[in-house]
């Protein structure tokens, strides 16, 4: 049956508060089921939880970051039904995946997220991932433990391969904003915009050396330099040429200079002053 959208904002609050305690309450049973299945599996060898939630970093609305690890000889078993398995779960909505990939992120209700990722036993390796918070949940021959202690050395870091990357997909998406705004594609120009900006965000944790708890995009209003942050909020703008063009102008002068600061923190080999004249014919 529809219902009237919420008009008070006590009322509103209300629901928020409501929304957010129910998904707290589904989250756990989630977490529950998800172990009952797994745990009593011969082929699995360990479960454990890592993300915001090993972290005690969690809100209402934070998702689920399982990860199994199973047998070698059963693990393309569980691949190929990571999406039929969630769905025999209460309160399944949906799935969301990729091709190729050993992961599955399901939905349910009223608003949880489930992201189960399959490890093979035989392809562990130890990684600074295992560095951060986890809980384990299920260990019963010290395989998860093991790996924890191996990785306890390692460090993140970050390859020029993938600076490299970035700054030219960078590159590429302040040039596509540009053209696109120029011919009036401007459902497009505005994506292209936000893609410029996911690399502006990237080049700021690395130019700070920060850990990355988690991808570029989560939680980084609270982790960004100011001056960033501010360019950032800047920039979101209307439905209008010149205005996605104004608002090119200044996360281009921020994205040169962390470009300049790639260069001279990572030793880059590519040319300096061709990712400077790119930047520059832009208006940067």
């Amino acid at each position: 049956m529809f219902e009237a959208p919420l008009s008070k904002p006590l009322e509103r609050r209300a629901h928020l508060l409501a929304l957010g305690h129910a998904c707290q309450r589904q989250r756990d049973r989630l977490i529950s089921v998800a172990f009952d299945y797994f745990s009593v599996d011969p082929n699995v060898l360990g479960i454990f939880v890592s993300g915001s939630l090993a972290a005690g970093s969690s809100d209402a609305y934070s998702d689920i970051d399982l990860r199994v690890v199973v047998r070698h000889e059963r693990h393309s078993w569980f691949v190929e039904h990571r999406r039929d398995l969630p769905q025999q779960w209460p309160g399944f909505l949906f799935n969301e995946w990729m091709p190729g990939t050993g992961h599955c992120v399901s939905h349910f209700q009223p608003f949880n997220k489930l992201d189960v990722f399959y490890l093979d036993t035989e392809k562990l390796t130890p990684s600074p991932w295992y560095r951060l918070p986890m809980i384990i949940l299920y260990d019963p021959e010290k395989i998860v433990t093991g790996l924890v202690d191996r990785s306890k050395e390692l460090n993140f870091a970050v390859t020029t391969d993938e600076i490299d990357i970035s700054i030219s997909k960078g590159l590429a998406a302040a040039h596509e904003t540009y053209r696109r705004a120029k011919r009036g594609e401007l459902f497009y120009s505005q994506t292209l915009l936000d893609e410029l900006r996911q690399h502006i965000m990237q080049s700021d944790d690395w130019l700070n050396d920060r850990t990355p708890e988690t991808t570029v995009l989560a939680r980084f209003d609270r982790r960004s330099s100011p001056d960033v942050q501010q360019a950032l909020t800047d920039s979101y703008c209307q439905y209008d040429a010149d205005m996605i063009l104004s608002a090119l102008n200044p996360l281009l002068i921020i994205y040169r200079a962390q470009v300049v600061g790639l260069h001279q923190q990572f030793k880059l080999n590519r040319p300096i002053e061709n990712d400077l004249a790119a930047i520059d014919v832009c208006g940067g």
